[in-house]
């Protein structure tokens, strides 16, 4: 029977594309961190150095993690965690199916059918299609590279309605790197409570430069920043740790957490408990984590600016943080097919924008190590060069 469920066109082509290719730049995470060796420390010129290690310093028993009258206990204790994280009442925290359900858990319990959201463009699909799956009326709130990708909130101001009920964004935004100021947050955040509406925010991406004060960056956290912001994330991008499928939503109040917590029913009775024991652990070394990304991206990303400077017929605005941006391609050249190009002939893959909303754009992972980063943007360049010779003979 054929189902009526529309495929989401970027996680098809993501898990269709083949792993082999010689520089593979669509990486969205850091590496899995389960693997021998893989949380070692890297310093500028790749040499490894001990890091704290798998299972972190814990000493984890299947037994004790598949116990279903732990359940208070390895919850609670994850709430506490995660609460803790972002300085609010563990409360406020529902453990969800890594960051992807927690798109569905939290419209699935805010909006019916009929009811209207606004969701940034270009975006991360999930973030507009699951909202077209619950049968909700979507308008689009671009943002755009001449404005460095801010979401305007005048631009807002004229999408919003009396059946609003959610204004869904990402940051680090999701294809470009780009996190929300909190002062952009604040605006968006206002204009949105004047229709009773709430500020939705993926920030998967943001536990690579995460602050929940505000003293070292200049974004923070909407669920700690606005009044009406939800924040969710996972154990995955930051802290390489997809297999887990952990993840979570912080809401602002005790009140709004339990009606997400109650909407858990309809997917599953509880989290998985040993994913959730062996995710509270991660997450006590978040900090450890994320600076261990942090140490090993900087040198590549170093690499990936130079190459940006040098490479006349690109563009991006700078990505904030994290290891992925969005890179624009000369006028009039067709992604898809510069992607299939470079990855034929050069054997290098990216991401075509078109699978993120922004055509004539290519998403980049630069986690490689420097050098051999270096050799996959050289190849990057000769596609250019390629297309650059196809036009001239056309």
């Amino acid at each position: 029977m054929k189902g009526r469920l529309r495929p989401l066109d970027y996680l098809v082509w993501a898990q269709s594309v083949p792993g082999e290719a010689r520089w593979d730049l669509t990486a969205s995470g850091v590496p899995d961190a389960c693997g021998p060796g893989s949380l070692h420390h890297r310093t500028a010129d790749g040499e490894a150095t001990p890091g704290p290690g798998w299972p972190l310093g814990v000493e984890l028993s299947l037994s004790e993690l598949t116990r279903r009258d732990q359940r208070p206990e390895l919850v609670a204790a994850f709430l506490e965690v995660i609460g803790e994280r972002y300085g609010v009442d563990p409360q406020c925290v529902v453990p969800t199916l890594g960051a992807s359900q927690a798109i569905t858990q939290v419209l699935f319990t805010l909006a019916r059918p009929g009811d209207h959201v606004i969701v940034e463009r270009p975006t991360f699909e999930p973030l507009h299609g699951v909202p077209e799956m619950l049968g909700l009326n979507v308008s689009r709130l671009e943002r755009k590279i001449e404005e460095r990708w801010e979401p305007l909130a005048d631009r807002l101001a004229r999408l919003l309605t009396p059946k609003t009920r959610a204004v869904i964004l990402s940051s680090l935004h999701n294809p470009s790197g780009v996190a929300l100021t909190t002062s952009t947050l604040m605006a968006i955040g206002e204009m949105a409570a004047r229709v009773g509406a709430v500020v939705l925010v993926d920030e998967v991406y943001l536990d690579f430069a995460f602050d929940a004060s505000g003293e070292t960056y200049p974004w923070r956290p909407a669920c700690v920043a606005i009044e009406n912001g939800v924040s969710w994330s996972s154990v995955t991008k930051a802290f390489g740790f997809a297999a887990l499928r952990a993840g979570w939503v912080v809401a602002r109040d005790r009140e709004t957490a339990q009606a997400f917590r109650s909407a858990s029913h309809y997917f599953h009775v509880d989290p998985p408990l040993a994913s959730l024991a062996l995710a509270t652990e991660v997450m006590r070394h978040a900090s450890e984590l994320a600076a261990m990304a942090e140490t090993a991206i900087a040198p590549s990303r170093a690499v990936i600016d130079r190459w940006i400077d040098g490479e006349s017929r690109v563009a991006w605005v700078p990505p904030s943080a994290g290891q992925t941006g969005l890179v624009r391609l000369p006028d009039l050249t067709a992604d898809l097919e510069f992607a299939r190009h470079l990855r034929d002939r050069y054997g290098t893959q990216v991401v075509p924008g078109t699978m993120f909303e922004a055509p004539g754009a290519v998403r980049v992972s630069f986690n490689l190590p420097p050098a051999e980063l270096e050799q996959a943007l050289a190849t990057v360049s000769a596609a250019l060069d390629d297309f650059e010779a196809r036009r001239a003979v056309s």
